[in-house]
């Protein structure tokens, strides 16, 4: 295989083609779509750094990779860049599931028919429970995940949303206008990406100070090892549970949306409770009136109880008893199925991670083998 070609396989985004001479490659850029590189005194992160494992962190790191998608990935790939990852196409690839929901939704809404009364109720009915449906969708999905990452969390002190900064090099940045010098990961992305580096203390001096992070790992896991080798011995054991932990949080997302999906279409919902939070939030909370701040309180906890709370309790219990024979079993089911998979999801999570179950096999000086 010639030089040039082995150039090209090895760094594709940066050779454009190939010629007789290997310094002579071109880059297919558009020059209206390139700027210069951002200067490194500008930039945010200079080197990829781990970040605060706190909720308003995570909540601003949501927020940055939520605004990017339309601000950053999509004009980057429709304008071609060179240097676009595969992190930004499953970044895009979200967008769709963001608004897909609630553009049914309001289309459903937009067809009303106002010159037929009935016609109008009607679709508005059908509009108002897709848009329930798709809130609570999206509200058993978090659940779900929030239930695995909880369990490990606690039990392993592992968080699965530990972010991370990853710093993108300005030399190879040719976006122009959406240039970008930061992404934000997950520490435990997956099995294969995990952030092993991250979890060191560069500082330290002794192997205790270096290894601290995987030293409480380690307890976590009921293992007792030496700090020289604590960070060999615990990585197949995260691994493991990483690989687990996501697949329960798909597995459980699956039974919560379609327990969220059923309670939505119950009867408590087709009272005053959406009306009611609407009209509560609307003008007793946020009206542009004289009502005072304590009477705003009253009327926030109206719209969260009386409006919000008391109605999924309803629809719970009218999901579990149903309408008929066949929406009982139905409800009975997905309600059962939905406590079950949660209940073995936490059973298998706690039992089959713990280090005081498996046994490490030492095959050499780099690599460990878990065994149960």
């Amino acid at each position: 295989m010639s030089n040039n070609l082995m150039n090209y396989v090895n760094n594709p985004a940066a050779v454009g083609s190939f010629s007789a001479s290997e310094t002579s490659t071109k880059q297919y850029i558009d020059k209206n779509f390139q700027a210069k590189n951002r200067k490194e005194n500008n930039r945010i992160y200079k080197k990829d750094t781990l970040l605060d494992d706190t909720f308003s962190e995570k909540m601003r790191v949501n927020w940055e990779k939520t605004k990017a998608i339309p601000l950053k990935h999509f004009p980057r790939g429709l304008g071609g860049a060179q240097d676009y990852t595969f992190f930004e196409f499953l970044q895009t690839a979200k967008f769709p599931y963001y608004v897909g929901g609630p553009i049914l939704a309001a289309l459903f809404y937009a067809g009303v028919n106002k010159n037929n009364f009935q016609a109008a109720k009607a679709a508005k009915t059908v509009a108002k429970h897709m848009a329930l449906g798709v809130g609570l969708y999206y509200v058993g999905a978090a659940i779900a995940k929030s239930i695995v990452n909880t369990t490990v969390r606690l039990t392993r002190g592992i968080d699965l949303n530990q972010p991370y900064a990853r710093a993108i090099p300005t030399s190879t940045n040719h976006t122009g206008v959406f240039g970008k010098d930061t992404e934000y990961h997950k520490v435990f992305e997956s099995a294969d990406f995990t952030r092993w580096d991250l979890l060191y203390n560069h500082e330290g001096k002794t192997p205790e100070q270096i290894n601290e992070t995987y030293i409480k790992l380690a307890k976590k896991y009921g293992i007792k090892e030496d700090a020289n080798d604590v960070d060999s011995t615990v990585k197949p054991l995260v691994k493991k549970t990483i690989i687990m932990a996501r697949a329960w949080q798909y597995a459980l997302t699956a039974c919560y949306v379609a327990l969220g999906i059923g309670m939505a279409n119950q009867t408590p919902w087709k009272n005053e409770s959406l009306a009611g939070f609407k009209r509560t939030v609307k003008d007793g909370i946020f009206g542009i009136n004289k009502t005072p701040l304590k009477q705003r309180l009253h009327n926030a906890k109206i719209a969260v109880y009386d409006y919000a709370l008391k109605p999924f309790g309803k629809s719970f219990t009218e999901f579990w008893k149903g309408h008929n024979k066949a929406s009982s079993i139905a409800g009975k089911s997905i309600i059962l199925l939905t406590g079950l998979a949660t209940l073995t999801a936490i059973s298998l999570l706690v039992g089959k991670t713990s280090g005081r179950s498996h046994k490490i096999v030492k095959k050499d000086e780099k690599t460990n083998e878990v065994q149960k």
